[in-house]
């Protein structure tokens, strides 16, 4: 029966009837539940044009099912469509790590750039365009009173120095707060979105629990410091630095391939005063106070201190895991979950998508669809 049912949509769809497609599928997911008659319902609203409703069903699936590629994909399609570019961005931007290089994110996030220039260009071409409506629909004789008015009150001498006394004081106080600092502080505040979304400060790693998170990571580097980030996530430097790019360490030896891949790579910041700025859904961390291993899944890794010693080895064809030695702070990506933390001791296996990685003495490997963990420490989870 529900076979059926999941065919009678799809030809619905194929021939057009959307809107008979969109009633069935609705009426039927209601009584059954089936995922598969709820995808089919999100690609009949997508078809029709109704993309933001498309973009909650592709979100609900897609937050069910985080390892499937057409529905990430689909659900970056509708947002985009939607006209939610900078969610669609985020999110392509967020995906195009669990889905490593994959030529129809990285196409969806051009397509993102393209539209985002377009709608600046359209922004700024729009005053222009009402001012001039306004200067065509304005009467003659309203425009011959405003000049002759204009010149019926000149300026006096004592007006005009008072004036340049105002711009000389507004130049005094930028002297004491350069524009730039301005700029920078405008900046920063376009990326908060709403106040729940806090900026995220690193908690204490604790044996078990719920690890702190947030959409936003601030990273202040005082005399000459350094920190090593993920390039993709990096919204917003500001101050005096150099970025230095590096190498992947696999096995323990140096290799030419960037740290991180081409379009993901791990950069080196070195700051003297330097302000950054880390964005992603979500952030986390944790800070090592004893020489630890931690073994982070590639695509959960946003950043860690210079402390550390990296080698990455590959998990299976798709994943790599990197190994950090050392003690600092090391900040994930949850990709929209929460992350929780959980002692372990023995042998333990664990679904492939819910690992974000382990701290201790461990041994980790890669079967079918799980990892399978040997040794005392801590695992870090995606729930």
């Amino acid at each position: 029966m529900m076979v059926e049912e999941v065919k009678k949509i799809q030809e619905l769809i194929k021939s057009g009837n959307l809107d008979d497609a969109i009633e069935i599928a609705e009426k039927s997911f209601k009584k059954t539940k089936d995922e598969r008659i709820y995808n089919l319902y999100g690609i009949a609203l997508f078809k029709k044009g109704y993309f933001e409703k498309a973009s909650e069903v592709f979100g609900e699936l897609y937050s069910k099912h985080p390892e499937n590629l057409n529905l990430f994909l689909n659900l970056a399609r509708s947002l985009l469509e939607a006209g939610k570019i900078e969610e669609a961005e985020r999110t392509l931007r967020e995906g195009a790590m669990l889905f490593y290089e994959n030529e129809k994110v990285m196409e969806l996030l051009n397509e993102c750039e393209k539209r985002k220039k377009e709608k600046e260009e359209t922004k700024k071409a729009e005053p222009k365009e009402e001012i001039k409506e306004e200067i065509e629909e304005m009467p003659k004789e309203e425009i011959e009173e405003v000049k002759e008015e204009k010149k019926a009150e000149p300026e006096t001498i004592e007006e005009i120095e008072e004036k340049i006394e105002e711009i000389k004081e507004e130049l005094e106080g930028l002297a004491e707060k350069p524009q730039e600092k301005e700029i920078e502080e405008k900046i920063k505040e376009k990326f908060r979105e709403r106040e729940d979304e806090e900026i995220y400060e690193i908690g204490e790693l604790k044996d078990y629990g719920l690890l702190k998170r947030g959409r936003f990571l601030d990273i202040s580097l005082k005399g000459e410091s350094e920190i090593i980030l993920r390039e993709t996530f990096i919204i917003f430097i500001s101050g005096s630095y150099k970025i230095l790019p590096l190498k992947k360490v696999r096995n323990w030896k140096t290799e030419k391939d960037l740290f991180g891949g081409k379009n993901h790579k791990f950069i080196k910041i070195r700051g003297t005063n330097c302000e950054i700025s880390v964005n992603a859904e979500y952030i986390s961390g944790f800070e090592l106070q004893e020489e630890e291993r931690a073994f982070i899944l590639e695509p959960f890794l946003v950043g860690f201190d210079p402390s550390f010693k990296y080698n990455s080895r590959e998990v299976n064809k798709k994943v790599e895991i990197v190994e950090l030695s050392g003690k600092g702070k090391i900040f994930i990506f949850t990709h929209g979950k929460k992350a929780v933390v959980k002692s372990l001791s023995g042998d333990t296996k664990v679904t492939a998508s819910n690992l974000i990685g382990a701290i201790g003495d461990l041994r980790i490997s890669f079967s079918l669809d799980s990892f399978d963990i040997r040794g005392t420490g801590k695992v870090i989870l995606r729930i």
